[in-house]
């Protein structure tokens, strides 16, 4: 979205809602051009005379969207988690490796402008999202039978199914990011994508370990390749689930208007002054910085520490069950201090976690490191997808998320190949004074080279992004207390057996302090 670089506030009474609902449509300017600032997100996006989704169609389309989220995860554990593991099975050198994390996710990032044209003409966020989805659920029937298909070549046939598999899945990402930051209420989007992100952290984490154990079990038989293709057809059946429960989720009116669009030039030109283009030039050097290191945790665990796919698997699941014991904390850290507070503590987290991988080599310790990144990453993607939605407004929501998503697709296409052409050329010892370090791989410099980018990256960027919302004065303070307070193990025992009556009551109690007229609409910056 273009902002002002000074908002102002808007304030309704609360005794005319129609004063209300006028009021959220107010101008800013660029150059002197008016470009509207459209209705909150409470306005499902609507224009003014329509009507909007129930509370009842609306809570059923935010229990379908959990559950398309939980077979998501199922699909992502049991297949795209495992594709540098298949890579390497199929005898995949670094570089093609770095090609196979990168190369797809730029071309899909650039699908996802066509998929904005196309949900501007069609005016259904439902039908881009379907197509999509159901596209990239059949992308697995080529990926499982290339070990049958084509053996000896199969790398060319996977770098071209994995991406088809991410262009059809970044083909929906926008019209999905339209579709429910008109469907979430602001002021319980931490609440509700943190409760989410939980259901689809224990589906990743089940996954995960299944398809360890299958690909584990094949192994000891001698027929890897008949596992693979298992957990991949289940990833398949599993995003047909997903398909199934979009199609029953009710979508409120989307009518596009002129003066809601812009050029990427326009955006490159006058965005990236904005508080939303500083945020996106951090998440696409974040990504970079990653991704330099990144792609090659897999070659390294499995060629270099010749991991089993048993152990493999015990490795990627330590994150995920540490996201799922800590999602619900960094949800309500969130709403109470703010997107940005959380972007920034767990920012400087992520250049320890890289750190962690130079001085370990043991099974248990690095499962303690991928527990630390666990939290860390849990946190930071957060605060990252709501600080989207906080920050633009609903008629930009779609072709935001294009240029946030493809500014990140840049970075992680730079970050992996800079790291596949490092990979092919680093030493195997540092000498330095006259002595010399053996190593293990030169991926370990890697290692160390993405801590530095990362931490220079955190420096740079996050100074210079603001909050968006009206949260409570902070203190440092605060925040390290209330992180004391919470309790992941107890609420791993309330995720499980309360089912969300406790968190019900807490929204309810969160509602009746914070009115409805005491939430702000900002000309520029739109906090809904």
């Amino acid at each position: 979205m273009l902002e002002q670089p000074t908002p102002f506030k808007v304030g309704p009474s609360a005794e005319d809602p129609n004063e209300r609902r006028k009021s959220s449509l107010e101008e800013t300017y660029v150059h002197g051009a008016p470009l509207k600032v459209g209705p909150s997100a409470e306005d499902y996006g609507a224009p003014l005379g329509k009507i909007r989704l129930s509370k009842k169609q609306t809570g059923k389309s935010l229990r379908f969207a959990i559950r398309d989220g939980i077979f998501f995860s199922l699909m992502t554990g049991f297949g795209e988690s495992y594709f540098g593991a298949f890579a390497i099975f199929l005898k995949a050198t670094n570089p093609q490796i770095a090609m196979i994390a990168s190369l797809p996710q730029l071309l899909g990032a650039f699908f996802q402008f066509v998929s904005v044209r196309l949900l501007n003409v069609l005016k259904s966020r439902k039908a881009i999202i379907l197509s999509g989805v159901i596209g990239q659920s059949m992308t697995w029937l080529l990926i499982l039978s290339i070990p049958f298909l084509f053996p000896g070549r199969g790398i060319g046939w996977l770098i071209g199914a994995v991406i088809a598999y991410f262009v059809l899945g970044s083909f929906a990402n926008p019209a999905w990011n339209s579709l429910m930051g008109d469907l979430v209420d602001s002021r319980r989007r931490g609440e509700y994508f943190g409760k989410r992100s939980r259901f689809m952290s224990v589906a990743t984490f089940g996954s995960l370990c299944m398809a360890g154990m299958i690909l584990h079990w094949m192994e000891r038989a001698g027929n890897v390749a008949v596992g693979f293709a298992l957990v991949f057809s289940i990833a398949l059946v599993a995003r047909l689930i997903s398909a199934s429960y979009i199609s029953r989720m009710k979508e409120p009116t989307y009518i596009p208007r002129a003066e809601d669009q812009f050029s990427l030039w326009q955006f490159i030109r006058d965005g990236r002054k904005t508080n939303f283009g500083r945020f996106v030039a951090y998440t696409a050097f974040i990504h970079f910085s990653v991704q330099i290191s990144g792609p090659f945790i897999a070659p390294y665990l499995l060629r270099d520490l010749r991991f089993t796919y048993l152990e493999f698997m015990f490795v990627s699941a330590a994150t995920v069950l540490a996201q799922f014991l800590t999602l619900h904390m960094w949800g309500r850290l969130g709403d109470q201090f703010g997107n940005k507070k959380v972007l920034t503590l767990t920012g400087l987290l992520l250049p320890m976690i890289p750190l962690c991988w130079l001085f370990t080599t043991d099974f248990y310790l690095i499962l303690a490191v991928q527990m630390f990144g666990g939290v860390a990453w849990a946190g930071f993607a957060l605060a990252m997808g709501n600080f989207v939605f906080d920050t633009v407004s609903p008629p930009k929501r779609a072709q935001c998320v294009a240029i946030y998503n493809s500014a990140n697709a840049i970075g992680i296409f730079c970050g992996a190949s800079l790291g596949g052409f490092l990979s092919i050329r680093l030493p195997n010892q540092v000498a330095f004074w006259g002595i010399h370090i053996p190593l293990i791989s030169n991926i370990q410099l890697l290692f160390l080279f993405s801590a530095f980018f990362r931490l220079a990256v955190s420096l740079k960027f996050l100074p210079k992004i603001r909050e968006v919302r009206e949260v409570p004065p902070f203190a440092a303070k605060d925040l390290f207390v209330s992180i004391a307070q919470m309790r992941p193990i107890s609420g791993l025992k309330f995720n499980l057996f309360t089912l969300g009556r406790e968190r019900k009551l807490t929204l309810l109690k969160k509602v009746d302090k914070k009115p409805a007229e005491e939430v702000p609409v900002t000309v520029g910056e739109e906090k809904e």
